[in-house]
């Protein structure tokens, strides 16, 4: 048996996909498997590619019909027979010391399930090539792993760790299997289902590719729907103090552009957080106002979030609250 199974999803990907196997290969722990999940059934590429490897240790998945984002990320959030199982997206790399790094981590912290590492960003230009932004992730940093405990305030309306650079512990009869949401939400809907604290190893051990085409969803008003249900799930169960809820505000309008938007709409789209109000100012309220103006329909598709979306709130207000259980040490 493998230590660790690699799930490395693709689809219409031929330039970028050699580089992620690449990658994958010269790992210094030779010790994995890899599922290539192909989402084309129509495309041999994937499958013309494993041919000329000929290395035994990756196995194609030609998906019968396409899932799409969401379901295919799905297949892979299962108990595996490894202990470990990992993603690596098909536009994304691996420094070389990728998983030897994640397994040791993993062995020195027996208790945490999910691992993530730090990340290059790169961009890609208009002739494929990508270029290093000189940027991560995380800012580096001498302390070589930090935990992260429940409700940190980039859990409001987002995630901490990154698919492509995580190593999750397999546990039997544990999966983490999500609704059927868009791709831009599937981490933090999916972090609301990882018990804490989660680890983050701060050295960049993989690359993020800011591709120039993307599957993430441009509908700007499906955005703000999703950012207010995840803000508005975390503070319903939330055991705030005022001064917590002074400061997020604070953090919130310190921002660039400003975030107290996503608290105003976590109000609107949810009754039970109107306290979130208090500590709004005209001009929190005025860039709210502004946006309504440039996008009538936004205000009404907020109000009827909690019918239209049930099952995702409804998801949301149980992992939410399960979390902030968790966190206080109730059963």
């Amino acid at each position: 048996m493998a230590a660790v199974r690699i799930y490395l999803p693709t689809y219409r990907r031929p330039a970028m996909l050699p580089r992620a196997l690449a990658s994958l290969r010269a790992q210094t722990c030779p010790d994995w498997i890899c599922e290539l999940h192909n989402d084309d059934p129509d495309d041999p590429q994937p499958g013309q590619l494993l041919a000329k490897l000929r290395d035994p240790r990756i196995a194609l998945v030609t998906h019968p019909r396409n899932l799409g984002g969401t379901a295919t990320f799905n297949l892979f959030f299962r108990p595996t027979p490894e202990p470990f199982y990992s993603i690596l997206e098909d536009d994304n790399w691996w420094e070389p010391d990728f998983l030897a790094t994640m397994l040791a981590t993993a062995a020195s912290h027996p208790h945490v399930t999910v691992f993530w590492a730090n990340m290059r960003v790169a961009a890609e230009e208009a002739d494929g090539r990508f270029t290093d932004t000189g940027r991560t992730l995380w800012p580096e940093s001498g302390e070589a792993v930090r935990l992260f405990p429940w409700g940190q305030p980039q859990q409001i309306c987002g995630a901490l760790h990154s698919n492509g650079a995580a190593l999750f512990r397999s546990q039997p009869r544990q999966d983490f299997q999500i609704p059927e949401v868009p791709f831009a939400v599937i981490e933090p809907f999916r972090e609301r289902l990882f018990p804490h604290p989660l680890a983050l190893v701060t050295r960049p051990l993989a690359t993020y590719s800011l591709t120039r085409q993307t599957a993430r969803s441009r509908d700007v008003g499906e955005w703000a729907e999703m950012q207010a249900m995840l803000a508005a799930t975390f503070f319903q169960a939330c055991p705030w103090t005022e001064e917590w809820r002074r400061q997020i505000w604070a953090d919130a309008r310190a921002q660039q552009p400003p975030a107290t938007t996503m608290l105003i709409l976590a109000a609107i789209a949810q009754p039970a957080c109107r306290d979130l109000l208090r500590h709004a100012r005209w001009r929190d309220w005025w860039i709210v106002v502004r946006g309504f103006l440039r996008r009538p329909g936004l205000y009404l598709r907020l109000r009827r979030s909690r019918a239209h979306r049930a099952a995702w709130w409804q998801f949301l207000e149980d992992t939410a609250g399960a979390r902030w259980r968790e966190a206080s040490g109730s059963p």
